[in-house]
């Protein structure tokens, strides 16, 4: 079979990756890596649209136009029977698990936009069937319309100044001996120099240690740095930004970016108006298409919600909703982690090399914790100050 095309697909794409799939397929025998790579790459390459600027054809990533296709597919398909959006429901989360995994699969250091195209084709989905479906009710208020929007407007401009500079993080540093602010531009070193030392301003390395004694054992604090003392305290290597990043917390791939100290607070603020503006969005389309009841004379609750899948129009609606609410319960657990590692003055890189060592109580508490000043002052630490600092020069 090799060598001779053997599929009805082939009358449509010269591709010899193509070729080997279903030459393996055919043989019930695995398909490498490396042809799915292949094929996942000349799909790309071929799949172009028209440019209207002179530039040629524009090339089309798979990851990307994937989740415009499939999540509003899923919200239509999701409208024809109450049992079809538990199935819809229930696709979803697998499907884009599915991904995941064969994403790490390939390779932990690869980046893709899956799941950032997945987040924002979510947004505007559910704001075009909230403006041109729910508000076509004209049950729903002039100020409560613009609120929607300027939330969501605002979270957008939250992600922008998270996304801003994913991969070279300015740090800054306020040194509690002096207020002076010393700002330290730093990135991966070279493979040939892995070895060599840098050299940091006495400002911002607050302890010394010798790399050839110190032993991950003999560390009784949470040092995220592991073995590498050369860059600065609470800094951590980050494999897919392939650059060190300032009070690393972690790397979020449903925005594609590295978040630690410079981004932190925009990153929270996003998750924040992400979670109000799906609520309340939600809120607002069900007691619109729902018969709602008013509580305390002065809170809306949906109270009779029959006959939705009647016609499309409440059944977009419905589904939209819920959608959202699905989603926005998602983010407000990851709202809730933030909240516990940010009252500890911890991150997310730190709690993970803590659990490795043992050194936590509960999963999510750390022992010993020298970076925590006390529930307020974390807090105020973590809003009035750039980079949060470290307190390692208190350790002997």
């Amino acid at each position: 079979m090799h060598g001779e095309r053997s599929h009805v697909l082939s009358s449509c794409c010269d591709c010899e990756a193509l070729d080997e799939m279903f030459d393996k397929m055919f043989k019930c025998e695995r398909v490498p890596d490396t042809t799915i790579d292949r094929l996942v790459n000349t799909i790309s390459d071929r799949c172009r649209i028209p440019s209207c600027f002179g530039s040629g054809a524009v090339k089309l990533r798979p990851d990307v136009i994937t989740p415009i296709l499939v999540v509003p597919t899923c919200l239509l398909l999701a409208t024809l029977h109450p049992v079809m959006t538990f199935a819809v429901f229930l696709f979803m989360p697998l499907f884009v698990l599915l991904f995941h995994s064969l994403w790490r699969q390939r390779g932990k250091s690869r980046r893709t936009l899956f799941f950032y195209s997945w987040g924002i084709t979510s947004v505007i989905s559910s704001y075009l069937v909230f403006q041109f479906f729910v508000v076509a009710f004209r049950e729903v208020l002039l100020w409560e319309i613009l609120t929607v929007f300027t939330s969501m407007m605002i979270m957008f401009y939250f992600l922008y100044q998270t996304k801003r500079d994913p991969e070279v993080l300015i740090v800054s540093h306020r040194s509690r001996a002096s207020s002076a602010v010393n700002k330290i531009l730093y990135d991966q070193a070279p493979k040939s120099q892995e070895n060599e030392q840098k050299v940091y301003s006495e400002e911002m390395v607050t302890v010394s240690l010798d790399r050839n004694q110190m032993v991950d054992d003999s560390v009784h604090w949470v040092d995220s740095r592991t073995s590498k003392v050369d860059v600065p305290a609470r800094a951590g290597y980050c494999k897919l930004c392939e650059a060190y990043i300032a009070v690393r917390d972690h790397h979020c791939i449903w925005i594609d970016s590295c978040v630690g100290g410079p981004n932190h607070r925009s990153f929270l603020l996003a998750m924040i108006m992400f979670v109000f503006t799906g609520v309340y969005a939600a809120h607002l389309t069900l007691t619109t298409i729902c018969t709602p009841k008013m509580y305390y004379d002065w809170f809306l609750l949906p109270n009779d919600c029959r006959w939705l899948y009647n016609d499309f129009l409440t059944a977009i609606c419905f589904v939209t909703a819920v959608y959202c609410i699905l989603v926005s319960s998602f983010m407000l657990v990851g709202l809730l982690y933030q909240f516990v590692l940010i009252s500890q003055n911890v991150t997310s890189h730190e709690l993970a090399h803590g659990q490795r060592r043992g050194q936590t109580r509960c999963c999510f508490f750390l022992k010993d914790n020298t970076h925590s000043r006390g529930f307020l002052r974390n807090w105020l630490e973590f809003w009035f100050i750039g980079s949060r600092v470290s307190n390692l020069s208190s350790v002997s």
